[in-house]
């Protein structure tokens, strides 16, 4: 039993030390993997990525644009469509 409060109280400590602890380690990590990301060459798959993210974002900023330009005029074709699609239902059951 007292062994088991022993290892109970260490354990809890190093929960606490871990959480005091980890901001700064999850800082200092980040910064090792940007220095590593630096270091690598320029053809690397992921930075030549992440070169391209401004153009991905322009791109993707003009598609909404566009299907929203579209969805608007696909609304008004679409009700349109549906009252002349009505009134020929309302002619084929009143045949």
């Amino acid at each position: 039993m007292r062994r088991l409060a022993v290892a109970a109280v260490l354990t809890g400590f190093g929960v606490l030390a871990a959480r005091a602890l980890a901001p700064r380690l999850h800082t200092r990590m980040l910064a090792a993997c940007e220095r590593m990301f630096e270091q690598v060459p320029e053809n690397f798959p992921p930075k030549r990525m992440l070169r391209g993210i401004e153009e991905i974002r322009a791109n993707t900023a003009r598609t909404l644009e566009l299907l929203e330009d579209g969805s608007e005029a696909a609304q008004g074709e679409w009700l349109g469509h549906t009252s002349t699609t009505s009134k020929t239902e309302a002619e084929v059951v009143a045949a």
